[in-house]
């Protein structure tokens, strides 16, 4: 499946805690008294190290999955359906990453299969043979540019599989995926559909997650959508929707013609409506990066939730700041230990400024981050969060919280990641850390909110946890979150969507619901748990 969109990073093929709790459809969940369905259960993988298993082992696993599933779907209830679909799908992600490492030495050489003569690739006998097998599993090679090429399912393996006895949001989300998934889209830096099919993609994935807002794959669909609307208006690197980055009236007249067609043909759609800011945009703003800046803010705000922004306040800068923070700054040591009794200077920088506007001010919010300047292996990083508000004609401090989170190892401090909508009156900070050491990858977000002018740490959440021993992937879970509104509360409840990343993709695991109470959301433990 297109993955263009997607965070590649890999998660264990195990991780079923949530997924027969998964909600579907609408977000409700149905009861069904039908036994669970086991004829894609995942137990033969457990502990055991993928590049052991022949191809040919995971192959027959693969077929045999696929014939009992196909014995039971008559009859049985869309949830069933569901598990049955998860489990599989679970196996095969694992299935096509050992295979892939066992088949690597002709996968990586099958560029160069291809004929001229015969105009398609024209592999050796003993290729052919490895191709056919796969074949028998639903599995191809699928060249993707720039010399290189995977294997994945065919695109209606799902679909021809499952046919109507998913739930709809399910048969929905894979059609669309198989639909796209015949032809390529990028490579090389460059798109290889016309931008009219991206901008039939943008309003594919705006009319399913308008239709299906509670689905389990809402998370990958705004991914999808908005990488859609981005690629649609500004292209890749050797396909730009500009002659010129450098001149903003250089948009190519063809692209012209296509984005005002759509928006007279989809007027009423979110989409029209990126469109027609992109439009107004490029005649206003001053550089192509802050015009690509607007653009992203305004996608983003419209599934993501993120805070449009107000132009840079020319009174109040860094060099303004600076004086305000000092008094504060003195009084905090200026070294970090960094274990054995060595400490280590910090150095403290600005790493984002923004202007946004809540109950009718304006405010400033800027990111601190420190970091241990020698880059030891401990923890020895965090970002702080300084928020300041426009008093008539002068600023002031009007909250801040040091060590507000981020942070990782090897002086890692973290960074800024967005302003997001949290409540009517509520303003969320997103900060993101992380750590890579001795093969394993965790990342985590914390969520501080900004109301009452006060500053307060609500949330953390590991969004990525994988591990590679060196002998592949070995386990990788992907936690996306979002924030909606509640019922009759001020705060957001913050949506969370587990799942597995074993995979050239991510596979859903369940949803989960948190909401605001107590000053924090109460995210469950293992979903903060780093393991390192």
């Amino acid at each position: 499946m297109k993955n263009k969109f997607i965070n590649l990073s890999a998660w264990a093929p195990l991780y079923l805690i949530f997924m027969l709790a998964a909600c579907h459809g609408d977000g409700k969940k149905t009861e069904s008294k039908q036994p669970a369905a086991s004829a894609a259960n995942t137990d033969s993988l457990t502990n055991r190290d993928m590049t052991t298993v022949s191809t040919e082992a995971y192959v027959s696993g693969i077929i045999g999955r696929r014939e009992a599933i196909e014995k039971q779907l008559p009859g049985i209830n869309a949830d069933a359906a569901a598990s049955l679909y998860t489990s599989l799908a679970l196996y095969l992600d694992t299935a096509l990453t050992g295979i892939t490492a066992n088949e690597h030495e002709w996968v990586d050489e099958y560029v160069n299969f291809y004929s001229e003569a015969k105009g398609k690739a024209d592999p050796p006998a003993k290729v052919q043979q490895r191709i056919n097998l796969l074949a028998t599993a639903g599995i191809e090679p699928w060249e993707i540019g720039e010399g290189y090429t995977e294997l994945r399912t065919v695109p209606a393996f799902y679909t021809g599989l499952f046919r109507a006895s998913l739930p709809v949001d399910y048969g929905a989300y894979l059609q669309l995926r198989a639909d796209e998934d015949t032809v390529l889209y990028s490579a090389d830096a460059g798109l290889i559909i016309p931008f009219k099919l991206i901008g039939k993609r943008a309003l594919n994935w705006e009319k399913f997650l308008d239709t299906y807002p509670g689905s389990i794959f809402a998370g990958t669909a705004r991914e999808l959508y908005e990488g859609y609307c981005e690629d649609y208006l500004l292209g890749e690197d050797n396909t730009p929707s500009f002659e010129n980055y450098e001149d903003l009236t250089s948009l190519i007249p063809e692209n012209k013609t296509e984005y005002i067609l759509f928006v007279q043909q989809h007027g009423n759609t979110k989409t029209a409506g990126i469109v027609k800011q992109f439009l107004d945009k490029v005649t206003t703003a001053k550089t192509y990066n802050e015009l690509r800046q607007q653009l992203r803010t305004a996608i983003m705000a419209v599934y993501a939730g993120e805070i449009s922004l107000l132009p840079v306040q020319p009174e109040f800068r860094q060099e303004q700041m600076e004086p305000l923070t000092k008094a504060v700054y003195d009084t905090v040591p200026g070294e970090i230990s960094i274990g054995d009794g060595i400490t280590a200077n910090i150095d403290r920088s600005v790493d984002s400024v923004m202007y946004f506007q809540q109950d009718n001010n304006i405010y400033c919010m800027a990111i601190f981050t420190n970091q241990g300047r020698s880059g030891g292996a401990p923890v020895s990083g965090w970002v702080d969060v300084w928020a300041f508000k426009k008093s008539g004609d002068r600023w002031q401090t009007v909250s801040y919280l040091l060590n507000a989170g981020g942070g990782g190892m090897y002086g890692n401090s973290g960074y800024f990641n967005k302003l997001v909508k949290v409540g009517n009156h509520t303003t969320g900070i997103v900060v993101s850390g992380g750590i890579t050491h001795m093969g394993s990858s965790v990342s985590w977000d914390d969520l501080i909110v900004f109301k009452d002018e006060k500053l307060a740490p609500v949330m953390n959440i590991v969004t990525n946890d994988a591990y590679d021993g060196g002998s592949g992937m070995q386990k990788c879970r992907i936690n996306k979150w979002w924030l909606q509104p509640g019922a009759q509360q001020e705060n957001y409840d913050v949506v969370i969507i587990p799942g597995s990343c074993i995979g050239v993709g991510t596979l859903p695991l369940g949803r989960i619901t948190v909401p605001y109470k107590n000053g924090h959301y109460s995210i469950p433990g293992e979903l903060q748990d780093r393991g390192i």
